[in-house]
């Protein structure tokens, strides 16, 4: 977990627990506190799964040696397919805004996906 994040966890005290769902309130208004939840803990699953690929890439580069050797088109062929994945899930699969994310034109994208063969 980041600084940042640890520092917003420890700020949080018993008072700003009223989003939790009691018994108390109405079915419908703890069902919504749920989902609302469940979504936050989803966004954060995969920002951290999204931390741990990067640092997966750091510490390949890190560990490169001259016995070991790398494929280098290999690696930006991975580096570029986790880059173009993550653009599209950020934008909820479509094409053009991941482009754009990423500065590439449509084609540019449309292009790599299918050589890729991430479709």
């Amino acid at each position: 977990m980041s600084t940042a994040k640890a520092a917003i966890v420890e700020s949080i005290s018993k008072g700003r627990l009223h989003s939790v769902p009691s018994r108390k309130a109405a079915p419908a208004e703890r069902l919504e506190k749920i989902r609302n939840m469940a979504s936050a803990l989803l966004q954060e699953a995969e920002s951290l799964d999204h931390e741990n690929s990067l640092a997966q890439s750091s510490a390949a580069v890190d560990n490169l040696s001259v016995r070991s050797g790398v494929n280098f088109f290999d690696e930006v062929r991975r580096f570029e397919m986790r880059l173009i994945s993550r653009a599209l899930e950020l934008n909820g699969g479509n094409q053009a805004r991941a482009a754009r994310m990423l500065g590439l034109g449509t084609t540019t994208l449309n292009y790599k996906i299918k050589s890729y063969e991430m479709l």
